[in-house]
């Protein structure tokens, strides 16, 4: 018992000698402690051990070993750090190397592969794989009569349906795609009941399992396949029956596609056909058969995109009459990225395939090949979706019109969006990759963050459109429609309303907050320290703050006047030292088109006092000079009726809020007394009336005697004066002259 605990406590004062030393052990030193353990201590040993010490002495041991697995681990990652392992460039030469073998290895198996072919297609004929030919083609001509047949009777039974489907003339494009979709149906129902009843015949008739096994490939390869894939495209091509056409391609470029993927898919099911039957005659060629099916298939693919790629940019286009410079641009780009990425995709295979990664099979890539082909085809599709659901124009006029189309536009990328993205999950799942599942706690630091990033990105850029979206729609509903300016006119009309004129500031402000927090937080999840960002803006924000007390003297002006409500855009106002119309409003300042066409920029800050003259309703005094003699009150029945007859003309009876009217004498001089009238009219509608009452009044005064007063000289002369031509001439010529206002010197 003393040796015992003399034991114990001897290895207790070993342990904790250890424990304060270990910090100034290397990683190396503790591997090589724990290398020099006896062998010794075995299971049983470290089990009569732990028997021996009570808890605390175990714990003790128990983080002793965990101690020395972590410098046994730090070594393993220095000597991986320090070269132990191949880097990424060695790797990438190893895999290049691996690729050009596998080529020269298939261009060598070539005769091999000629071999194969002809065995295994000898082998059918003899009988050795599938059973006596005779018999195994009786058993395929069997299928296809039964199918044929039972696909026959199905047509004759939807006859008439097929037939009020050939009648149809839509004249909607939701027509169009129920048109389509019910043939589509019909042609789909057609080929579902020929695979089942040949499923079902071949079961009952074809006793031998393997002549059964290839006679269904024979037929679902080499006819079922290539019938399904020209079903699918008279649903998305229609190439007999252009007014059907769910995509925007002339019938030219209909036709050509539709017989090249027919003919390319009957290639591939016979391609698909002719492997099985290799496989059965033993024939060891499957990876150069591979090798060269997929290299014609795909460039086969190629061939068809750029025979096509005018009529696949017209698809990409659809029916706008006037597309957007990225649409064009994706237009133009996208057959021949598509080219490349069926080159590259065809070449990532062989690659992988080269190196022993075997999960991107031939089915796959042709998957993806679909994806990318079509995807044209999915974006026409989705801009004719949004055609129907994006909301009907609000308002009236250009600015409604406008909104209207940014709506539209807003709905088409939030949806193109949401397609990338689909297609990028989509085919990252054909590749073996859950994007998803790589942004969450089971994926990698670096794929985590990445994915995070560019949901980041795209939250904000969904959110830039959102924005967007709301404002033009509010600028739709609020904003009136802009009317033909009157050509007289010197002066803006009413103006928008008070949330158009600060709903593009909000866009501004919005726009520029989500570009912050989502550059901000994408660099954040990169790993950026953004703390001295947020701190240097903050210092030049207080750097703008002190020195430039102009700009936010502006800038605060301009927030109360918009609080107050002092100006709209499209009015006409005077800031004392400028005056015009209402173009422009930012944060800082604001532009006005004056009379003559110049603008004006004017800071907030520099107006000491504003006057709009287009709020609400305007008054418009006018002032005639009649003759000395003229009865007043004539002159004041002739105003009225002339206001009367303005008031019930269909171009003015809205703009007028007070008739025309007169006001009595307003002055009297040296050539006859002044008489005014007034009118209350919209902003900006005074003019048009003010023509139209000067144009009534001139017509009136000639039919009722009444001239206008002018400036004239009296020469009055005796009674017995007789005067010659010369004389009445001179005395004319001196009244012209004395009547001639004098210039100022």
């Amino acid at each position: 018992m003393i040796r015992a605990s003399s034991n114990r406590d001897l290895i207790c004062v070993l342990l904790s000698t250890f424990l304060l030393l270990f910090p100034l052990i290397s990683a190396t030193q503790a591997q090589e402690t724990a290398s020099a353990l006896p062998p010794a201590l075995q299971q049983e040993a470290m089990e009569k051990l732990a028997s021996d010490l009570d808890p605390q002495q175990v714990g003790a041991l128990a983080d002793l070993v965990t101690l020395l697995q972590q410098g046994a681990d730090a070594k393993k990652t220095a000597g991986a750090l320090s070269g132990g392992g191949p880097d990424l460039l060695e790797r990438l030469q190893s895999g290049l190397n691996a690729f050009g073998a596998m080529v020269v290895s298939n261009f060598q198996s070539l005769p091999a592969l000629a071999t194969g072919i002809i065995g295994g297609i000898g082998a059918l004929f003899a009988g050795d794989i599938a059973g006596p030919v005779h018999i195994l083609f009786g058993a395929i001509g069997l299928l296809l009569v039964a199918g044929f047949g039972a696909e026959f009777l199905f047509n004759r039974i939807v006859a008439s349906r097929r037939e009020t489907i050939q009648s149809l003339k839509p004249t909607s494009l939701y027509e169009t795609v129920k048109i389509v979709s019910s043939r589509a149906g019909l042609d789909l129902g057609g080929l579902i009941i020929f695979a089942l009843i040949v499923l079902i015949v071949a079961r009952v008739a074809v006793f031998d399992p393997v002549m059964r096994s290839y006679a269904l490939q024979a037929v679902f390869w080499i006819v079922l396949l290539p019938r399904a894939v020209a079903a699918l495209l008279r649903f998305a091509l229609a190439p007999h029956r252009s007014e059907l056409r769910l995509v925007t391609a002339n019938d030219a470029t209909a036709k050509s596609l539709y017989r090249s993927f027919t003919t390319l898919f009957a290639f591939v099911g016979v391609a698909f056909f002719l492997r099985n039957v290799m496989q059965g005659a033993g024939a060891d060629v499957g990876e150069t058969y591979r090798f060269f099916v997929g290299f014609g298939v795909n460039a086969w693919i190629i061939a068809i995109i750029w025979q096509a790629r005018h009529g696949l940019t017209s698809i990409i286009l659809g029916d706008d009459d006037d597309p957007t410079s990225g649409l064009e641009r994706m237009a133009q780009f996208w057959p021949y990225f598509s080219m490349a990425f069926i080159a590259f995709n065809w070449l990532l295979i062989q690659v992988t395939s080269s190196i022993g990664i075997d999960s991107l099979t031939a089915g796959r890539s042709l998957a993806v090949i679909a994806l990318v082909v079509f995807a044209p085809f999915l974006d026409t599709m989705v801009r004719g979706i949004v055609s129907h659901i994006v909301p009907p124009m609000q308002g009236e006029g250009p600015v409604a019109e406008a909104a209207h189309l940014q709506t539209r536009y807003s709905y088409v990328r939030i949806a193109r969006v949401a397609l990338l993205a689909f297609l990028i999950l989509t085919v990252g799942r054909i590749y073996g990759l859950n994007l998803l599942a790589l942004g969450g706690d089971g994926g990698s630091g670096v794929a985590r963050n990445s994915v995070i990033f560019l949901l980041i990105l795209a939250a904000g850029y969904l959110a830039w459109e959102i924005t967007n979206l709301w404002v033009s729609q509010q600028l739709a509903k609020d904003s009136p429609p802009q009317e033909t300016q009157d050509e007289e006119s010197e002066m803006g009309g009413a103006g928008k309303s008070r949330l158009a004129t600060i709903l593009p500031l909000v866009r501004i402000v919005l726009q520029v907050t989500i570009v912050t927090l989502t550059v901000l937080l994408g660099l954040s999840q990169l790993g950026v320290n953004i703390t001295p960002l947020i701190a240097g803006a903050s210092i030049v924000g207080l750097a703008i703050g002190f020195g430039a007390q102009t700009l936010v003297s502006d800038v605060v002006a301009g927030i109360f006047f918009l609080m107050d409500d002092a100006f709209r855009m499209g009015e006409f106002i005077n800031t004392g030292g400028a005056q015009g119309t209402i173009e422009k409003i930012s944060i800082r300042s604001m532009q006005l088109r004056g009379t003559k066409g110049a603008v004006h920029v004017v800071p907030y800050g520099q107006i000491s006092n504003l006057t709009n003259l287009s709020r609400d309703w305007v008054i418009m005094k006018l002032k005639f000079t009649i003759p000395f003699d003229t009865d007043q009150e004539k002159v004041r029945k002739i105003f009225k009726k002339i206001g009367q007859e303005i008031m019930e003309m269909d171009e003015y009876k809205d703009d007028l809020l007070a008739p025309f009217k007169g006001q009595g004498v307003a002055d009297v001089d040296d050539v006859g007394i002044v008489v005014r009238g007034k009118f209350t009219t919209k902003p900006g509608k005074q003019f048009g009336v003010r023509r139209e009452i000067y144009k009534r009044v001139q017509k009136a005064f000639e039919e009722n005697g009444i001239q206008f007063a002018r400036k004239e000289v009296r020469v009055q002369l005796p009674e017995t004066a007789k005067l010659d031509e010369p004389q009445k001439e001179a005395i004319a010529a001196a009244a012209a002259e004395a009547a001639t206002p004098k210039p100022a010197v």
